[in-house]
């Protein structure tokens, strides 16, 4: 015999018995444990990327739909940003930003150093937006809200087809 096969001899008696196959359950049990632990930390990690992905699209998306009211030659949405031209672009701003650091923390994982960079600047980014369209949004609130409310069922009729 050669040595493999002296060694599977020795641990097969080791393998029949119930404490070696209990043993080997434990392992492998340990092992998937370990993974799927080690998966859900990745999931959790990746949940607030895959937010910013997902809110940046929304927000783009929805503040491209709204009426849009030309002030110095660029289209500046009615509902929040009228008047604000320079606030509305700071936003779109932070939300490109935010976009292109969350998409480039998700597809670069094989550099901690880079993801963690890209993760922190999408965070900024996002959080800088979210403040931006908070503070204009406070100051769309109180100005003459009538009005604005009437400008908004204007611009909406506008762009709704009979």
């Amino acid at each position: 015999m050669d040595y493999a096969s002296e060694a599977l001899v020795d641990t097969l008696p080791k393998r029949c018995s119930v404490a070696g196959i209990l043993e080997c359950i434990l392992k492998e049990f340990n092992v998937f444990v370990f993974e799927k632990r080690y998966s859900v930390a990745r999931v959790l990690l990746s949940f607030p990327i895959m937010f910013i992905i997902y809110a940046s699209c929304t927000l783009g998306t929805i503040f491209m739909i709204l009426p849009h009211e030309q002030v110095d030659g660029t289209p500046v949405p009615i509902v929040v940003f009228k008047d604000r031209p320079t606030a509305f672009h700071a936003f779109l701003i932070s939300i490109m930003l935010s976009f292109t650091g969350a998409f480039s923390a998700m597809l670069i994982q094989h550099r901690p150093r880079v993801e963690r960079f890209c993760r922190v600047y999408a965070m900024a980014s996002m959080i800088s937006a979210i403040s931006i369209l908070l503070y204009t949004t406070a100051l769309w609130g109180f100005r003459n809200p009538h009005l604005t409310e009437q400008k908004i069922k204007i611009g909406m009729k506008k762009f709704t087809l009979h």
